[in-house]
């Protein structure tokens, strides 16, 4: 065998190595991609079947009565410790909020932790102005959209914009005038690695 026929050899070895290296390793991703749409599919799935258990329970009585109710608390407790057996931290990270809908609720714009409308040093609106007023909601900015009820004072912090009126709010606000929007609680579960939340209207 000459120098070159072993040169040419050994690329061509190598080539089938790096190729059989990246055909395992893609199978060893498509294999991990698999296992985490099959687990979330999983969890998607209980929590779907844990909504509509407790939409059942709450559609029998109003908010209120359910948030009093003990017995339906207790209850809801066993469904949760049922589907989640497996983690008992469950339903002290899991939080029922009782909400109804308030007409005059604000829905503000506001800027996000950086302070500034939109991205904070960014001329986001390309106007030739960092940071003005019309930056704010700037698309991938950190702003932050809020609710404030109708009887809560405004957000002092500015700029700021009201985008609608009209949003659901917690019930301890005390919302006086009628709707012919249904009460609601959301259930929302914030864990170490994952977070998820739905809504049971009345």
């Amino acid at each position: 065998m000459t120098h070159g026929e072993y040169t040419i050899k050994l690329i061509l070895t190598g080539t089938v190595g790096v190729l059989m290296l990246g055909i395992a390793v893609r199978c060893a991703s498509l294999l991990q991609s698999d296992a985490i749409a099959r687990d979330s599919n999983g969890v998607a799935s209980e929590i779907e079947n844990l909504r509509k258990d407790l939409q059942q329970r709450f559609s029998n009585s109003t908010v209120t009565e359910t948030v009093s109710n003990e017995r339906t608390w207790a209850e809801i407790q066993d469904d949760l410790r049922s589907v989640y057996h497996d983690q008992p931290d469950l339903l002290s990270q899991t939080r029922f909020i009782p909400q109804q809908f308030d007409p005059a609720a604000r829905v503000r714009l506001l800027p996000g932790l950086d302070g500034q409308p939109g991205t904070a040093d960014f001329d986001d609106n390309a106007n030739g102005v960092i940071d003005d007023a019309g930056e704010l909601g700037a698309t991938f900015s950190d702003d932050l959209c809020v609710v404030e009820a109708s009887q809560t004072p405004a957000n002092l912090i500015q700029p700021s914009i009201v985008l609608q009126r009209g949003a659901y709010v917690a019930t301890q606000e005390r919302i006086t005038q009628s709707t012919h929007y249904r009460d609601r609680i959301v259930v929302l579960y914030e864990g170490r690695d994952n977070s998820w939340s739905f809504v049971l209207d009345q």
